[in-house]
């Protein structure tokens, strides 16, 4: 872009130039009417002819060129000044450059699949693309904004506020969890955003098949166990408690999964909660379901409900597994007109009133292994984007042991929505 650096300097040479021809002219003609005026009341008092035209140039011709010379003087001089300073200011590119480069610059914030925000000095926002409001759910952001004035979370508008230096900080936004980075520049700071809802539900939907993959392996180990129980009955020769013990078991699995997927209705939701309850068994948390007689049709999509419910059981599941026995979940659910209300229920250790208030802030979690803290934020943020309602019960009890309780209430799909 700098291929041309004298050309903007030439075109304000050449203005400034036809600017003070201008002005010499116009001083010019003062002068020679001045002249004439005073020669035609000269001559008027005198009695004589009035002087020409040709010795009046003569006469003012020295005045015209020190004007001339005077003018010249300090267009020179102040086309240098203007010529550093515009030079020092495009850091000398020229006006086709900077037309190409707002061009270039303004294709790329329409088309980039990253949030960018800048913010100055005294924390105004200068610019923010279209991915940025739409990750932050915003409409017309005028420059000049302050941080404040975005009405953003808490934890990403102290991130903004503060001005630090941040790498792939993880943060709330309207839809979900994004990717923060802010880099500090010389006349403010550069933010870029990331949208890390919808890699964290591939993660969530990678894990709840990892989790299937090991309950159909530890399934077959089950099942290796069932046949050969039923061989040795039959070598000593008890052919018919062998059929009752193969088909009991059989008709159970197959009593369950019927169960399941007459009631939930939704294919998605009930290959949800079959593979949690595999996963709950093999880690030896006793997971129950009382679905209600109505079909669990909500107004989410199936990565939502994936989110949502998967989380919430993954979460008690992993809490039952940390506590005493006896180490349990259930999971009810009831319909309604309006609404579909599911409410989690685990045993396990108890939490304070500090851990029960930040429970669903980003970050906090009960695992001593990095890389939580996350899934409960996406519970929170996709149940408030769909209207719904989520809160805690600390003094629930399962089988009159204290447990801890957490209810959902999502919008139901109705049959004139569907």
């Amino acid at each position: 872009m700098r291929d041309r650096p004298w050309e903007l300097r030439r075109q304000v040479f050449w203005l400034q130039t036809a600017t003070v021809s201008v002005m010499i002219v116009l001083v010019w003609i003062v002068l020679l009417a001045h002249s004439r005026t005073q020669a035609d009341r000269d001559a008027a008092a005198a009695g004589i002819a009035p002087t020409g035209w040709g010795d009046l140039i003569q006469l003012e011709l020295r005045s015209m060129l020190g004007v001339a010379s005077l003018l010249l003087g300090v267009a020179v001089a102040g086309n240098a000044l203007v010529s550093w300073r515009v030079r020092h200011t495009t850091r000398g590119m020229g006006t086709q450059a900077l037309a190409w480069m707002l061009d270039f610059y303004e294709g790329v914030l329409r088309a980039a699949r990253e949030g960018l925000i800048l913010v100055d000095s005294h924390g105004h926002v200068q610019l923010i693309n279209d991915e940025a409001r739409r990750l932050l759910a915003l409409r017309n952001v005028p420059p000049g904004t302050t941080v404040d004035d975005l009405h953003l979370p808490a934890t990403l508008s102290g991130l903004l506020r503060a001005g630090r230096t941040a790498y792939d900080e993880l943060h709330l936004g309207a839809l979900g969890v994004v990717v923060v980075n802010q880099q500090p520049a010389r006349s403010g700071r550069i933010v870029t955003l990331r949208d890390h809802t919808q890699l964290q539900a591939l993660l969530g939907e990678l894990d709840a098949v990892r989790s299937l993959a090991e309950s159909l392996q530890a399934q077959n180990h089950e099942a290796s166990n069932r046949l050969h129980t039923v061989v040795s009955l039959i070598e000593i020769g008890r052919p018919e408690r062998a059929r009752e013990f193969a088909v009991s078991e059989l008709q159970l699995a197959q009593a369950m999964t019927d169960r399941v997927v007459g009631t939930v209705g939704d294919p998605v939701l009930a290959s949800l909660l079959l593979a949690k309850l595999a996963q709950a068994q093999e880690r030896g948390v006793l997971l129950t379901l009382e679905l209600g007689s109505e079909a669990l049709h909500t107004k989410l999509p199936a990565q939502d409900i994936v989110t949502v419910v998967g989380n919430l059981l993954d979460n008690a599941v992993e809490a039952a597994r940390g506590g005493t026995a006896p180490r349990r979940v259930e999971l009810k659910a009831s319909t309604s007109a309006e609404y579909i209300d599911l409410a989690v229920t685990n045993t396990g250790a108890e939490l304070g009133a500090a851990e029960l208030a930040r429970m669903f802030d980003r970050g906090w979690t009960t695992k001593a292994e990095p890389g939580h803290g996350l899934g409960l934020v996406l519970v929170r943020s996709t149940v408030e984007r769909w209207q719904g309602t989520l809160m805690v019960d600390p003094d629930s009890e399962l089988d009159d042991v204290p447990a801890l309780t957490v209810r959902v209430r999502l919008p139901r799909l109705r049959g004139t929505d569907a």
